[in-house]
């Protein structure tokens, strides 16, 4: 058969005119992205603030000069004054601190020695900052002091022996992966179904909206265990990243973890009308997850109230739970600390998801 132009306009005319018809649609394709563009344009930055850093030195003089400097840097916040030698890895190594500065003396050349201890379980809040200490600031003020001889800097990396970006970002790639996996599961549950026509089987049911949400997705969440478990296995042997004995409180953390994205994807399944309306609304979602969480950009770097919204971001403490437990080696309390605002935006997307299948039931 011939390729005839006419044709291929006239399917075309059709197509517009359905798509222009689909005002849900049209407003998910042109009003949704300018408010991505205004909240990711003002809400993220490259630069990080306020990150917690020690100084520690035998020698108060030797770091007297940088004090003040380093009070109005807007990248760090001082925590106390300059303690005793020791005091600022102490402080990395308790959680106090992001960055610990410790000034000495080499006990073979008593030339200045700058230790810069960091801890990598954040590596978007520390590395900048690192790189600018390293460069600039610490090197020159030990070159005042060190008596005609070249200073030593020290950078010492704590839960990343090997300086590696895979070890530290891996453990939060396993929440960002499976996120997203839910997240398009959940969403495309309801709207499947009403596009293959079996939504009205499913209301003649005597099926209860929570009974019919639960049963959706409870192979789902077996899924994503599933998955969580594989990654882990994979960073492991790929990446050497430990599996302490307290990752049993990670796992068994994430079915709710898995749940508050599968269930908000699911509230987006009951909303829409077609497939393509209801990865929309999830690329609405999963995008602030990813960049407003801390994963990829300084969380201390955006504004309040860019921080406000991460807060609320179940992501946001899944990732701080896998860097607590895979990096730093804390304990199982530290999960359950983590969690709790992810049980809250659970229950609340469950209601959610509740009365949005509860208008379609109407």
């Amino acid at each position: 058969m011939s390729f005839r132009i006419k044709r291929c306009m006239a399917v075309a005319r059709v197509e517009s005119l359905q798509l222009l018809a689909d005002r849900a649609a049209l407003f998910l394709i042109f009003v949704l992205p300018i408010f991505q563009i205004l909240l990711y344009g003002y809400g993220i930055s490259l630069d990080p603030r306020n990150v917690p850093l020690a100084i520690a030195t035998d020698e108060p003089r030797l770091v007297a000069p940088a004090m003040d400097a380093i009070r109005g840097d807007p990248s760090v916040v001082l925590i106390g004054g300059a303690g005793a030698g020791g005091t600022a890895e102490k402080a990395v190594r308790d959680g106090r601190a992001m960055i610990g500065i410790e000034v000495g003396r080499d006990p073979n050349t008593h030339g200045v020695l700058v230790r810069i201890i960091a801890d990598a379980g954040d590596p978007a809040e520390v590395k900048p900052v690192i790189a600018a200490l390293g460069a600039g600031i610490w090197k020159q003020v030990a070159q005042i002091y060190a008596e005609d001889q070249t200073p030593a800097v020290n950078l010492v990396w704590l839960h990343d022996p090997g300086g590696r970006s895979s070890w530290v970002i891996a453990p939060g790639l396993v929440g960002v992966i499976v996120m997203i996996t839910m997240l398009f599961l959940g969403a495309l549950t309801l709207v499947r179904e009403r596009e293959r026509g079996s939504w009205e089987s499913l209301l003649a049911t005597p099926v209860q909206p929570a009974e019919a949400l639960v049963g959706k997705l409870a192979p789902y969440m077996v899924i994503g265990f599933v998955q969580t478990v594989f990654l882990l296995l994979i960073i492991h042997a790929l990446f050497n990243v430990p599996l302490p004995p307290a990752t049993w409180a990670l796992l068994a953390a994430t079915p709710l973890f898995v749940a508050s994205y599968l269930v908000l994807g699911f509230a987006f399944s009951a909303l829409a009308q077609t497939q393509i309306q209801a990865v929309q609304a999830s690329a609405f979602s999963y995008l602030p997850s990813i960049l407003l969480s801390g994963f990829m950009f300084p969380f201390n770097g955006m504004p309040a109230w860019a921080q406000d919204v991460g807060e609320t971001i179940p992501l946001t403490h899944y990732i701080r739970a896998t860097r607590d437990v895979l990096l730093r080696g804390q304990g199982p309390m530290v999960v359950w600390t983590h969690m709790l605002p992810v049980l809250i935006f659970t229950v609340l997307a469950f209601s959610v998801a509740i009365v949005c299948y509860r208008r379609r039931l109407d």
